[in-house]
């Protein structure tokens, strides 16, 4: 599109297609039936939707990074203008979005920028790991695993190739369980591949606080640890990372952890464009909003997804950066833009959890749902369903909006 003819005042524009974002966009696009005048515009640098949940799998090489790409222009409607540009910044007294492209003027604005990488400033930590953020991310993951493999291969020393042979994944919430368990899995076949003894590879999970998968019921933690060291998976809890060099994480109390691929799964803050914008900033960078996910003191803009500093009231505590969440969120900004179009007053946000699913191999899982745990066979076919059901009803959204029936 033209972007000089964009902003008039009649434009909403969804900054992010992320899941929150992508579903503003889907769930907005049947409600404008009745607004032609209005215009709906969404902005991301990516012409594709990635499915995070599922980039552990493509980081262990058991998915292609294109598989997890979904096209925008399978998803969106003619209805919807897309430009593909990067976001650089806002200019908030005159409601305008800066980006590569040129300024994109609005009536409403939705920020669903999603979340990066959080290294908590560990010295070294950005230059010597590598991230699983994204399509593209994940697949540097694997491939620096079959280069490591590979230079372990030729090594004469064995005490260098275990070394060389070992990955560490920094991290123990579901994307580094994840990823510990895909690789635990699949690197005896690949070692195999490169002429490495199976036995060779070994992956080593650390996380600094007491216990993986943090907020997850006993049972379920359990259940996620008997996988990962029927794996062989290596767990060290209480086990922060200080600093990150050459040789491997440096733990507090000066313990060296090396290996051959180093990948951090330890947290996520705000994209740093969002620091000294004007915008009310909370823990990690998130945005402040009110309880219908608007901006505290501006009111214009919307905010839903990991960008989204919003309180659970049943727990006082900030809601995590989940899909389901960023999900929910993005049907209820979708609905409360209705709303103001129509006239009528806006809903509070309100999460619904519908329980927590990780896989942890290629094969076995872990599931709390509805109070009932299960890990296994059955909590994997769980999450493959759930990933699937995702998909099929993204592709199949072009102005339908399920949440009218």
């Amino acid at each position: 599109m033209n972007v000089s003819t964009a902003g008039s005042g009649g434009q909403i524009v969804i900054a992010g297609a992320g899941y929150a974002g992508l579903h503003v966009a889907l769930r907005l696009t049947a409600k404008l039936r009745n607004n032609p005048e209005m215009e709906l515009t969404l902005v991301d640098r990516h012409d594709y939707h990635q499915a995070l949940t599922e980039l552990p799998r493509v980081a262990g090489g058991t998915r292609a990074a294109d598989a997890v790409r979904i096209p925008l222009q399978d998803m969106l409607a003619k209805r919807v203008r897309f430009v593909q540009t990067e976001i650089s910044g806002f200019d908030l007294p005159g409601r305008r979005l800066l980006t590569g492209a040129g300024p994109i003027g609005w009536r409403r604005l939705v920020l669903a920028l999603g979340s990066r990488p959080n290294d908590f400033a560990i010295p070294g930590l950005a230059q010597r790991a590598l991230s699983v953020y994204s399509a593209s991310d994940a697949e540097r993951v694997w491939a620096a695993v079959n280069k490591a493999l590979a230079a372990a291969a030729v090594a004469t020393d064995p005490e260098r190739q275990r070394r060389l042979a070992t990955v560490v994944v920094g991290g123990g919430g579901a994307t580094g369980v994840e990823l510990a368990g895909e690789l635990a899995e699949i690197l005896p076949e690949a070692a195999s591949g490169h002429g490495l003894a199976p036995d060779r590879p070994a992956v080593l999970l650390v996380e600094a606080g007491p216990t993986i998968l943090a907020g997850s019921s006993l049972q379920l933690i359990d259940n996620a640890i008997r996988i990962l060291s029927d794996l062989g998976v290596q767990v060290r809890t209480n086990a922060m990372v200080t600093t990150a060099t050459e040789e491997g994480f440096r733990l507090k109390g000066g313990q060296l952890v090396e290996g051959g691929v180093f990948v951090w799964a330890g947290g996520l803050k705000a994209p740093d464009l969002v620091m000294g914008s004007g915008l009310p900033i909370g823990h990690n960078g998130r945005v402040k909003v009110d309880q219908h996910l608007r901006v505290l003191d501006h009111p214009e803009i919307y905010v839903a997804g990991d960008l989204a500093s919003v309180v659970d009231p049943r727990t006082g505590h900030v809601l995590p950066p989940l899909a389901q969440v960023a999900l929910e969120e993005g049907e209820t900004v979708a609905r409360n833009l209705d709303a103001e179009l129509e006239g009528r007053p806006p809903e509070a946000f309100t999460f619904h959890d519908k329980g927590f699913v990780v896989s942890v191999g290629t094969r076995r899982g872990v599931a709390d749902i509805a109070g009932i745990t299960s890990g296994g066979r059955l909590a994997h076919l769980l999450k493959d369903a759930i990933e699937w059901e995702y998909r099929q009803s993204v592709t199949h959204l072009r102005g339908w909006d399920p949440l009218a029936l």
